[in-house]
């Protein structure tokens, strides 16, 4: 999923399949939304972001459809910018807590929902 939200910023495209293909409910809305206002404000989101997610519960613990999993996203290297050039403002990336929640539905894993805190939270 960030994979694709981080190609889809760069141009801002609210309706990158990818994105669908790994998020759908409050994750999808919460990523398109995102993707919509960037557009409209004519900025970009450009570099990379780190992750080292880990699996902290499973539902039900045999055959499991629901995975929780936490992470410490770091945005130091994804800023945004403006369409036409330059730093969308001064300031910098940082290391966010995020929780998610990742459901097996239709053949597939997809985040169905995550939390991302403030910067510095981890």
């Amino acid at each position: 999923m960030w994979g694709a939200f981080v190609d889809a910023a760069k141009v801002s495209n609210p309706d990158a399949p990818d994105v669908r293909r790994y998020a759908s409910d409050q994750a999808l809305r919460l990523i398109v939304n995102s993707l919509y206002t960037n557009r409209e404000q004519k900025k970009v989101t450009k570099g990379s972001l780190a992750l080292n997610p880990r699996i902290t519960q499973v539902k039900p613990e045999q055959a499991p459809t629901e995975a929780e999993v936490l992470d410490c996203v770091d945005s130091t290297r994804w800023l945004e910018y403006k369409v036409s050039g330059g730093l969308w403002d001064d300031k910098p990336g940082g290391k966010h807590r995020t929780t998610a929640t990742v459901k097996f539905t239709g053949g597939t894993w997809k985040v169905s929902s995550f939390i991302l805190e403030e910067s510095g939270t981890c």
